[in-house]
């Protein structure tokens, strides 16, 4: 595989990258991140566009907003779900309960207030029908689902539970969630009430999903740099992993994200030893040589389609978002 991006440009704040996240748009793959200074940006990829993206402060509604008149927006987290012509952003953090804002037009669809419960992660549930988030709320323990419109409070997918982590999947008609917490992953199916805890012998900190066959897999980034994987059968729950835990990072796995690529399926990872590895999750493998170019580490990482390649595109504490060509690690 390359080492060499194929793609690769410094956010104009210059500020480290918190989280980013890729929103689908008729001119290709638009790039959102969330910075250091709580500010969000937006990059077009095929044009090395950044934009500034203003949004309304989330709480000015709250009373207590005229008493602090210098408060402003406290992001990173962010997610995106599009619908009906409308690109839906989802952002928060350890400071700000998730609000909601219309991508393009900046508008404000549903603020939060001084003392919403705060965000650990967030991410867009797969699927058909009306745009919906799963956040995690670690300072109550709970884990929420936002539905469109988003008037009033969020549905309890699960209390008791402290989640940093987040991913969702859509198989079969299954609409499935993962969350990382410090003993390993819980997985709900949002049709049922039950739940499962696949044991990592550590903290998970990153969870994504793929597919083997016809199966569901669900994969965590687990301390001390280990990548698990589990089958997830329909009717039945399987807990022993399909194999030893992989290694190779030399830090703790901060990020990951999985992709198809020529029919095979892949995990991404980034770490804080500032590399990305990219992993064959069918042959429990390490695919070609941890890429390397970032500086500090690497808090983000996301697969995407650019021009009909697969890519990762990557950003940390450097500032610098990265577009990895997944291609050629099949070369």
């Amino acid at each position: 595989m390359s080492g060499i991006p194929l793609l690769s440009s410094a956010i104009p704040s210059s500020a480290p990258i918190m989280d980013l996240t890729v929103a689908a748009t008729g001119d290709g793959p638009l790039v959102v991140c969330a910075d250091a200074r709580n500010d969000l940006w937006t990059w077009d990829p095929l044009r090395d566009t950044w934009r500034k993206r203003p949004l309304p402060f989330a709480c000015a509604a709250d009373p207590l907003a005229a008493q602090f008149p210098d408060a402003r927006n406290r992001l990173n987290h962010v997610a995106v779900s599009a619908s009906g012509g409308r690109t839906v952003l989802a952002a928060g953090s350890d400071g700000q309960g998730v609000a909601f804002w219309d991508l393009d037009s900046g508008e404000l669809l549903q603020g939060t207030d001084f003392t919403r419960d705060y965000v650990a992660a967030l991410a867009a549930v797969r699927g058909p029908g009306p745009v919906r988030f799963v956040a995690a709320q670690p300072n109550t323990d709970v884990l929420v689902l936002w539905e469109e419109p988003f008037g009033g409070d969020p549905e309890l997918l699960a209390e008791f539970v402290h989640v940093w982590a987040v991913a969702t999947a859509w198989y079969d008609g299954r609409s499935l969630v993962a969350g990382g917490d410090g003993s390993g992953v819980r997985v709900w199916d949002l049709a049922e009430t039950s739940e499962l805890l696949f044991d990592t012998n550590g903290s998970a900190w990153a969870v994504a999903w793929s597919r083997l066959g016809d199966l569901p897999v669900v994969v965590a980034a687990a301390d001390p740099g280990e990548l698990w994987v589990w089958a997830v059968p329909a009717g039945s729950w399987r807990r022993e992993p399909l194999y030893a835990p992989l290694t190779g990072h030399e830090g703790r796995i901060c990020a990951m994200d999985t992709a198809t690529v020529g029919g095979r399926p892949l995990a991404v990872t980034a770490s804080e030893d500032a590399t990305i590895r990219v992993w064959d999750l069918a042959g429990g493998t390490a695919v070609g040589a941890p890429l390397v170019g970032h500086q500090g580490t690497v808090t983000a990482v996301t697969t995407a389609v650019l021009q009909g390649r697969d890519v990762a595109f990557s950003a940390g504490r450097d500032g610098v978002v990265r577009a990895w060509d997944l291609t050629a690690a099949l070369g």
